[in-house]
């Protein structure tokens, strides 16, 4: 098969319309409100915990400064009285605050054995930072430093341990970030498809591992589209039933006025060469006329086998005899055009519930067509094979293929690349073909020949 097409369509069964599948079931830990509230609990813990460590780690250093004072001073003060003695407790104090700017008391009843700090935030927006140190057995010195709030915030924000932690958190929020916009990335792709819908292009979205309700949406959204496709084509199929119908019907009438007037041309042109004598100079050209009428009665045959309802007649058929028949007709016609005819029947016993005169036919019109697109030294095969479901046959042709917009038209009647041809060949085919309720298909590559694929399911036609 090639460019020397003849094609055909036949009324199309709409499917019985199934109800919608429910939509899928998202799980709790899959779900992307989920997965966001997740990211937000584990933000709010990383600022909580960011904030906890500091303050920690603010109450340790702060304590441990007021120890390393407290012990420094405790250190002047027992020098400062082991010189003078007789030295009053305000002056230490006052000498105390001056250098420190610690508030110092001396007290002689307590024994306590080593130095101790306490932190208190006493209303009013200070800190209060009590250290209380032994000078020696028999004194003990408490001091005491307040701070303003502010002042010490200045000073957390400046520790080294800050500029840590600021990071942390800001690498908790890019990660929430990113893992955000990667679970609504899918969401964009779907978008693009939808428009894409809008635009006439049904394909189906992937979105990449999606899961939760993104993966529920992108399965509910390819179930659409593949509505939407199954509907384009019954459409498609329904737009051309209606136009066969027209076209049979027109058909019919003008083959059915046009046989009378052949009949009686057909008559006329006997008559007259039974009238003549041998081989007299008018009798070529009738030849001729009643030749040229009895082609013209085989198309007018065609269009009313196209125009009106074949009976088939089932009966068990054993395939492979049928299409080695099949073969053998076409065998002084493949030689005549110098094109090997092929063929590996491998269907075996398998015997199906066919019309024999009809599907022959069906076979003949492919094999017709495969021959004619084949130049001289070309090859055709006939294949046949049993599947699970179906028994297969295949026509394969050496020819010059066909264009992409005759493959899309290679079925509709009339319409033929093949001079002379009525364009009824593959018509009647695919109908006699889809009446065994059977499919037939074709492919090819423009220059590379062409692939007829004729599939009976054996449920159906099984014997």
């Amino acid at each position: 098969m090639s460019p020397h097409i003849s094609s055909t369509a036949s009324l199309p069964e709409l499917p019985a319309e199934s109800a919608p599948a429910p939509p899928r079931r998202v799980r709790w830990h899959e779900s992307l409100i989920f997965r966001i509230m997740v990211l937000c609990v584990v933000l709010v813990l990383c600022l909580l915990g960011m904030v906890g460590a500091l303050t920690q780690y603010y109450i340790s250093e702060s304590v441990q400064e007021m120890e390393h004072h407290a012990e420094e001073i405790a250190q002047e003060v027992a020098a400062t009285l082991a010189q003078q003695p007789d030295i009053s407790d305000e002056a230490l104090s006052q000498q105390i605050q001056q250098t420190y700017g610690y508030r110092a008391e001396f007290r002689t009843d307590d024994q306590t054995l080593s130095t101790t700090v306490h932190l208190e935030f006493p209303k009013g927006g200070t800190l209060s930072r009590t250290a209380v140190v032994p000078i020696d057995e028999h004194i003990t010195m408490i001091l005491r430093a307040t701070t303003a709030a502010q002042v010490e915030i200045v000073r957390a924000l400046k520790n080294r341990y800050m500029a840590t932690l600021l990071a942390v958190f800001l690498l908790t929020i890019v990660l929430m970030v990113f893992l955000i916009a990667r679970a609504l990335r899918p969401l964009r792709d779907l978008s693009t498809s939808i428009s894409g819908i809008s635009a006439g292009e049904l394909r189906p979205v992937s979105t990449r591992q999606a899961t939760g309700e993104v993966r529920a949406l992108e399965e509910s959204f390819n179930q659409m589209v593949d509505s939407l496709r199954e509907k384009e084509v019954m459409e498609k199929k329904l737009r051309q039933a209606q136009r066969l119908s027209a076209l049979g019907n027109l058909a019919a009438g003008v083959a059915h006025d046009v046989r009378n007037p052949l009949n009686a041309i057909k008559l006329l042109s006997s008559h007259a060469l039974d009238t003549l004598e041998g081989e007299s100079p008018a009798a070529r050209p009738l030849r001729t006329i009643r030749e040229e009428v009895d082609r013209l009665e085989d198309i007018v045959s065609s269009f009313l086998s196209l125009a009106k309802e074949r009976e088939i007649l089932l009966e068990p058929c054993k395939i492979d005899t049928l299409l080695l028949e099949c073969v053998r007709l076409f065998k002084q016609e493949a030689e005549a055009r110098q094109v090997r005819l092929s063929h590996e029947l491998r269907a075996g016993d398998a015997r199906l519930m066919l019309d024999p005169k009809q599907f022959t036919r069906a076979v003949l019109n492919i094999l017709l067509n495969a021959l004619e697109a084949c130049p001289p030294g070309g090859r055709v095969r006939l294949l046949s094979r049993v599947t699970e479901r179906t028994c297969e046959i295949e026509i394969r042709d050496d020819g010059p293929g066909m264009s992409k917009e005759a493959l899309e038209r290679v079925f509709d009647p009339y319409y033929t690349t093949k001079p002379g041809g009525t364009g009824l060949g593959l018509s009647i085919t695919r109908g006699i073909v889809e009446e065994h309720g059977g499919a037939i298909e074709i492919t090819c590559t423009e220059g590379q020949g062409c692939q007829v694929l004729v599939g009976l399911p054996l449920e159906k036609t099984r014997a």
